[in-house]
């Protein structure tokens, strides 16, 4: 039987991403498998993803009686032109069997991209929550998620990016072609305003990550910083970084910081835990299946409704507004003794590599592939 994984195996967005942690996944796990870029767009400058894709990238896709598994990780509105894309190539879509993984931010997934994934033959829930949006817009999906695990290697140290050894490092990352108001960044700043009234002579520092799809935001970022006076006071990275320096970046911060207002899945609070970092996060949608009080910060909210323009199909849904009350109270005594952190780090990072590791999500992935055995 052959596998074949379809999607974005090299663009450095959510969607590679997921593509990427399902690659490792099965090659944990010993799998064979091919791996198809559908549109080819993505250029192909980040030696970790070509290392990871390695030999395993095909020029067709097994198609008829021989097309085996494919494994489709597409947004709702890439569907129609994959499948255009599929044919134009002289691939059957009849034969195989064709499995798709969605993401999804918000309670109810679209209608209009749920028909489109009624043509598969079976969908794949990065969480749970993702599993209820879907649910919500009668489509089953199974639960499999996708693996935070990183590559081990050297990290780059603080000085790389100019952050201060001695400081208690608070990180936030957001995109700009990914609608930052979902991130919430005004929240973060916020917290790290009341965070420097609270303790003004600690030692703290605040570095916010931001991109703009494949490129940076220098213009953004410039603005951003002189509207909210703190451009002194803030760190701010946002020039692109491969991803061996996203990985010393994470690594070398105490606590990674997303006030978000939803995510489908959260990966970069699971990414910080896998590395041992505390993480602190909303306590709503994609990250509570691994973010708990045992293994991080979690953030009361509330809900309220989407704003007009604030997300695709957003109307008449809901998503979270972070208690920054609630966040400055949990890391006072972090700040105070980071050892307090560091112990609920180590506690997160079993809990998550548990759960959420290549093997762990390798082993799901297989379970589904894998046709019962007969006795």
């Amino acid at each position: 039987m052959s596998i074949t994984l379809i999607g974005h195996p090299y663009a450095p967005i959510g969607m590679g991403e997921q593509l990427r942690s399902h690659i490792a996944a099965l090659a944990s796990v010993h799998a064979e498998f091919g791996v198809y870029d559908i549109f080819r767009f993505a250029t192909r400058a980040d030696p970790a993803h070509a290392a990871l894709v390695g030999g395993r990238e095909v020029d067709d896709v097994p198609s008829g009686e021989r097309g085996g598994v494919r494994i489709f990780h597409l947004n709702g509105d890439e569907i129609a032109n994959a499948r255009a894309a599929f044919a134009a190539r002289g691939f059957a879509w009849e034969g195989g069997r064709n499995i798709i993984v969605p993401a999804w931010e918000l309670p109810v997934y679209p209608a209009e991209w749920a028909e489109a994934l009624r043509g598969f033959d079976e969908i794949w829930a990065l969480s749970r929550f993702i599993q209820q949006a879907l649910a919500a817009a009668g489509v089953e999906s199974h639960l499999i998620g996708q693996s935070v695990q990183q590559a081990p290697g050297p990290m780059l140290p603080r000085r790389h990016f100019g952050m201060r050894e001695s400081a208690f490092v608070l990180l936030h990352f957001f995109d700009l072609s990914s609608w930052a108001s979902r991130k919430n960044p005004g929240a973060v700043l916020e917290l790290f305003r009341r965070l420097r009234q609270a303790v003004p002579f600690a030692d703290l520092q605040l570095v916010l990550k931001v991109k703009q799809g494949e490129f940076g935001a220098e213009d953004w970022a410039r603005n951003f910083l002189a509207e909210h006076g703190v451009s002194g006071q803030i760190l701010l990275i946002d020039r692109p970084l491969d991803s061996e320096a996203v990985r010393g970046l994470i690594a070398a911060c105490d606590c990674f910081v997303s006030l978000h207002r939803a995510e489908g899945f959260g990966r970069g609070l699971g990414e910080a835990m896998a590395l041992g970092r505390l993480a602190m996060g909303t306590n709503w949608s994609g990250n509570t299946d691994f973010l708990t009080h045992e293994t991080g910060l979690p953030v009361e909210y509330r809900l309220i409704p989407v704003g007009a323009g604030e997300y695709p199909h957003g109307e008449g849904q809901s998503w979270a507004e972070a208690d920054v009350d609630d966040a400055v109270a949990q890391l006072l005594p972090v700040i105070a003794d980071p050892s307090r952190g560091r112990a609920l780090a180590l506690q997160g990072q079993a809990s998550v590599l548990r759960s959420h590791g290549n093997r762990a999500v390798g082993l799901r992935m297989l379970e589904r592939i894998t046709p019962p055995s007969r006795t």
